[in-house]
Formats: C-alpha cells, sequence, structure tokens
C-alpha cells in the first residue's frame, strides 16, 4: 500500500512539472490545501506565520515546514497548492498581497512576476548559491528569485533488457538511435506532458538544432511516445518489456537513480554529457503580508541545513549549493562539473510553443510511416554497401525539419506558436490562420519527404 501511495504522488507531481516547462497547455485540474493550520488570506501584522503558495508534493513541502517549525520555535507555515499555470492566474487576481513566498518549478511564472513587479528583491550569498550554471543563469541576474534545487534530463533504463539487445549501457541520448532499440524507447510528447520540453531542448541545444533533429529523429523512429510516468506494475521498463525511456530525474525513484540496479529497484539512471539542469525557484511578492518571516523562511531553504533536506532518502533531489555535491560524493550527479552543456532556458521558453508544433508535425504525427521506412534504412545500410549515396540521401530527408536554424530564430514566427496564458474556466483561443497555414505546409513538407525517402528505399 505505502508503494501504492507514493507513486500516486509521484503522479500527482508530473501535473506539478507542468510548471517547470512552464507553457504547457493540457487539461490540467487545480486544487488548494494546506498542511496544517488552513491557509486564510489575511493583511494582519502577525509575526509568527508566513503563508507559501507552492506545487510541490506533500513529501517535499511538508518536510521542509516541520524543519522549520522545529529551528523557530512558535512559528508557522501554512502552505497553499496551486498548480503553476493556476498560480499566475491566482496571483494576478490579487493573490500576491494575500501569500507572502512562492516556491515552485516553473521559471516562466517567475519571470513574468519579476516583469509584472510582482516580487522583493532578495539579498543572496552568492558564493554559497551559484546564480549560474555552465554560463546561464539559474537565480534572477537582479535578484528577485533564486534557484532552490535542480532536476536533471537522462535515460532509465532495464540493464537486463539492453544487455538481451546486445548492447553497452546507454550513456549519451544518440546510443537510442541504435537499430537495436526499435520499439524499445520510450519518449516524452513536448506539447503534451510538462517536463518534457526541457528534455527536448537538452537534445536541441546540446547537438544544435539542425543535428539535434536528426538525433531525435532518430531516436523517434526507436520509440513508443508516452507520457512519461507508469505504476509499478504497468511500467514497461521496470518489467523489461522495453528497455529505456527518456525522462527527468524526478521520476527515477531515490533507490533506481543509480548505476546498481537490483531485483527490487531494476532500473538504472544515466545523466548524458548533453543534458539540462532545470531550476525550481522561490521569491518573495513584494506585497507580502508577513515580509519578515518570509525572508527569514527563503533564508532557511537556501541555507545548508535546508539544502540537506533534499538529500533526505524519500526527497533526494538535487541542491544548488555547489559544496554539497563534495560533502556527497554519492551523488551521480554533478550539474556544477566542467564542461556541462551551457543550457538556455530563455531560448527554450521563446520557442517552446514552435518546437512541441514541430514535434508533433514532424516526429508524431507521420511515426507509423517512418517509423517502418528508418527500419528499411538501418538494413540498407548494413546489407548493401553499394548505394550509400541513396542511403545518405534517405537519412536526410528522414531526419529533416521543415524549419531551418535561420528560421526559427525568427521571435515573430516564435510568437505565433506561443502557447497563451491559462485563463481558468476558460477555453484556449484558436490558432490564428496563419499558424494553421504553415502548420499544413509543414505537413506537406513532411509527408513529401518522407515519399521521397520510401522510393529511395524501394525493394529493402
Amino acid at each position: 500500500m505505502k508503494q501504492n501511495i507514493n507513486f500516486k504522488r509521484r503522479q500527482l507531481a508530473s501535473l506539478l512539472l507542468a510548471g517547470a516547462a512552464g507553457g504547457w497547455s493540457g487539461a490540467l485540474f487545480a486544487q488548494s490545501h494546506v498542511h496544517g493550520t488552513p491557509a486564510v488570506a489575511s493583511n494582519s501584522a502577525d509575526a509568527n506565520r508566513v503563508i507559501v503558495l507552492t506545487s510541490y508534493p506533500e513529501e517535499l513541502s511538508a518536510r521542509f515546514q516541520k524543519a522549520f517549525e522545529q529551528r523557530y520555535p512558535g512559528k508557522r507555515v501554512e502552505i497553499l497548492w496551486r498548480h503553476s499555470a493556476d498560480a499566475l492566474a491566482y496571483l494576478r487576481r490579487g493573490g500576491d498581497h494575500e501569500v507572502d513566498v512562492y516556491w515552485t518549478p516553473a521559471p516562466r511564472n517567475f519571470a513574468t512576476l519579476k516583469a509584472e513587479g510582482r516580487l522583493a528583491k532578495l539579498a543572496l550569498d552568492t558564493e554559497a548559491l551559484p546564480t549560474t550554471l555552465a554560463g546561464f543563469p539559474i537565480s534572477d541576474p537582479d535578484g528577485y528569485f533564486a534557484a532552490f534545487e535542480l532536476a536533471g534530463y537522462g535515460i532509465a533504463y532495464n540493464p537486463t533488457a539492453v544487455q538481451k539487445l546486445g548492447l553497452p549501457a546507454p550513456k549519451d541520448w544518440r546510443d537510442l538511435t541504435h537499430p537495436a532499440y526499435y520499439g524499445q524507447v520510450q519518449l516524452p510528447i513536448p506539447g503534451r506532458v510538462g517536463f518534457a520540453p526541457v528534455l527536448i531542448e537538452a537534445v536541441l541545444q546540446g547537438y544544435g538544432w539542425t543535428t539535434g533533429w536528426a538525433v531525435l529523429a532518430a531516436i523517434a523512429s526507436n520509440a513508443n511516445f508516452n507520457s512519461g510516468d507508469r505504476t509499478p506494475d504497468t511500467d514497461d521498463v521496470v518489467s523489461g518489456r522495453k528497455a529505456a525511456r527518456m525522462t527527468i530525474d524526478f521520476f527515477a525513484p531515490p533507490n533506481q537513480r543509480n548505476a546498481n540496479p537490483t531485483a527490487d529497484a531494476p532500473l538504472a539512471f544515466v545523466y548524458p554529457p548533453k543534458t539540462a539542469w532545470n531550476p525550481s525557484q522561490v521569491a518573495i511578492f513584494a506585497a507580502a503580508p508577513h515580509p519578515t518571516l518570509a525572508k527569514t523562511f527563503v533564508d532557511f531553504v537556501l541555507s545548508a541545513e535546508g539544502q540537506e533536506l533534499l538529500l533526505e532518502p524519500d526527497v533526494r533531489r538535487l541542491p544548488v549549493r555547489k559544496d554539497l555535491y563534495a560533502k556527497h560524493p554519492d551523488l551521480s550527479a554533478q550539474p556544477f562539473a566542467p564542461g556541462n552543456l551551457a543550457y538556455s532556458d530563455a531560448i527554450s521558453r521563446a520557442r517552446q510553443g514552435l518546437v512541441a508544433t514541430l514535434f508533433d508535425v514532424a516526429l508524431v504525427e507521420p511515426h507509423q510511416t517512418a517509423a517502418p521506412l528508418w527500419r528499411a534504412l538501418h538494413r540498407a545500410e548494413q546489407g548493401n554497401p553499394g548505394k550509400a549515396a541513396d542511403h545518405r540521401e534517405a537519412r536526410a530527408l528522414l531526419s529533416a525539419i521543415p524549419v531551418t536554424d535561420l528560421a526559427q530564430q525568427d521571435a515573430t514566427l516564435r510568437r505565433l506558436f506561443d502557447f497563451p496564458d491559462r485563463i481558468p474556466n476558460q477555453p484556449e483561443p484558436p490558432p490564428a490562420a496563419e499558424r494553421l497555414a504553415m502548420e499544413a505546409a509543414w505537413k506537406a513538407d513532411v509527408a513529401l519527404r518522407l515519399d521521397k525517402a520510401k522510393q529511395l528505399l524501394q525493394g529493402v
């Protein structure tokens, strides 16, 4: 029973992680609850409480609540839970005057709240708390919000299943392009799964736009598209029915985030060299009703004492204090190691809608046609070296994306595919006619390329 309860919490957390990408507009629910005393909006001068808005699951938020209240006897933390998209709407309706602290994995929300002048400036110890990772900011350069923890992206795999395929353990995204993985990889769809946009961007930014799409196309040819999370009794990778899954470390249970699986934890998890580390952040509202205790709470979650709580066995998140990685050499993740991918969250957010649409048009919708062609290409490359030129052309056709690197950088094009702000209980506005026409042209381009590849591979 405990295992089922824990898993249900992870399922709930999968919805929360929609905020990590900051713009998934799928049909989600919103609710609020409080650990302990009910949270009541108040402008009183009650100096003994702090009201915290979060989308963190209870096993994390309640642990910090308890630790803070033990550290500061007589003070209390009231937790208001809202999904990231609903939280932004709530805050814009005046919620930023009712709560003190925003604490959640939703980088887009923090950037929006800062731009709207709703956040107070923090005083951060930048020596202990790095504000950048591989040269790109994880905290606000102006100090209005700070990174609290990191989530890393990688490959969860079943070593026994991989061994049966005759392959070594995967270490890099490219490893999943091997023909032996045909039908054996689970790949989440960025327009439907909250954590997936950053995962896809890790590949695109790691290899560059054109090569990155080629890698994704080859992986997709081996893939079943999935939601990214499963119960233990239906998880195809746990059971060995599938060999690997591209995912976020959050969905690899703590005792499986290592290279030494056991009968009770038959998965291993690896962080590829070209991966992204997505920050969760914390901020204080400019109109916070309890600003003094709000500052104390933020200081606590960013302190060495607070950050150590992230490493507890039932939490097992990645801290942002660099000194903790030296203190805990057992951690397989090393986000601050030299040479890591210089991942840009700003680029990811700017083109998130565009990438999600292209992924659907070029990889998901034509999958039933494209996957057998990739299979034929692999056979041709192995069995008919005399037609290498045809094979190279077919591979280029199957790997191509209908938008060039130069074109995707156009700000107007990116805005055309932006996800609209979600308004609770309101339908999304229909896509612009220009966008629909562009999607139709892309679909025709993909179909034409696949038809040409089929002709080149005829008879294989």
